[in-house]
């Protein structure tokens, strides 16, 4: 291995008419370590790159079936293996010829009579180039996959899995412009846990960690797969409604507040009720997302001054 290039590990097509020519440049990269598999004219070249996918193609330029250039610009127009260098080897060394070969996407070329010298230095740069090129796209793709691991994280709540109110700007975003579009309605719920500071104190901020991933589960159990959930803060919660009206808000909102009344919270020893509260609001015409979302709060609000454990809606 000689600057992070593994010889034995790249494999060379070479493309020649010529037996004794395809022989003596096999052996030549061989015994330099090169892995070699070989192609009689520019047709076999062409589907040997595909199936084979080798790091490097040597193209003679005269070739019966297909010629070195046709073969190169289909090569280069393969989404699969258009990124392969290609040399040309050939005794054609006219200038136009060897434009030609370069305009269509060829990384050098080479006249015969050859010396191997050149042919393995030349060989090595464009396996070098190729694999500092590799290197960095890898790099690029993992830095691309780590930003949107990092995005993820900071758009979700750790404790509950739920987007969180950053998640919830970018989803926001994106369903008041399908509503505004296709003039769909879009609704949302504020929901808050009843009396819940006193769980934190009776029974320990652990147990009450325990009863905010459940009270999660009951939203998403209860919700429709194009629904949305976010832990907005705290002990609230805000459920996103694409293509719902108040009414099916409402309803909804009832249903998940049943679900809650209707069983325990807590784990081991620890076990509790908890009901909760719920605002919902429906989008107006000329309303931002976030008034939408003021609104579903002040409901919420009244419905814990009459009394918790029940619905209100923002008329």
């Amino acid at each position: 291995m000689v600057d992070g290039l593994d010889k034995s590990s790249s494999t060379i097509l070479v493309a020649d008419d010529e037996p004794i020519n395809r022989a003596l440049i096999q052996r030549r990269l061989e015994r330099a370590g090169y892995r070699v598999i070989t192609a009689q004219n520019g047709r076999e070249a062409v589907e040997k790159a595909r199936a084979e996918r080798p790091d490097l193609v040597i193209l003679d330029v005269m070739m019966p079936v297909m010629d070195g250039l046709e073969a190169c610009q289909l090569i280069k127009a393969d989404d699969l293996v258009r990124d392969t260098p290609v040399i040309f080897l050939s005794a054609r060394d006219e200038t136009e010829v060897k434009v030609s070969g370069l305009s269509l996407g060829a990384n050098d070329y080479i006249s015969k009579p050859f010396k191997a010298e050149e042919l393995l230095a030349r060989v090595y740069v464009a396996l070098r180039l190729k694999h500092e090129r590799d290197l960095l796209r890898r790099r690029a793709e993992e830095a691309v996959m780590r930003a949107d691991v990092a995005q993820e994280r900071a758009m979700t709540d750790a404790l509950t899995g739920l987007l969180n109110r950053y998640g919830l700007q970018h989803i926001l975003a994106r369903e008041m412009s399908e509503t505004r579009r296709y003039n769909r309605p879009l609704s949302c719920l504020m929901i808050d846990l009843d009396h819940f500071k006193s769980v934190n104190d009776l029974q320990g901020h652990a147990a009450g960690d325990v009863a905010l991933q459940q009270v999660a589960t009951v939203l998403t159990d209860n919700v429709r797969g194009s629904d949305v959930v976010f832990r907005y803060g705290g002990e609230e919660f805000l459920v996103l409604l694409p293509e719902t009206d108040l009414e099916g808000a409402i309803s909804l909102a009832e249903k998940i507040r049943h679900a809650a009344h209707s069983r325990s919270f807590g784990d081991g020893e620890r076990v509790f009720p908890l009901t909760l509260s719920a605002g919902a609001a429906t989008l107006w015409d000329n309303e931002s997302g976030n008034d939408m979302i003021a609104r579903a709060d002040m409901a919420l609000y009244q419905a814990k001054e009459q009394g918790r454990n029940r619905v209100e809606a923002a008329r």
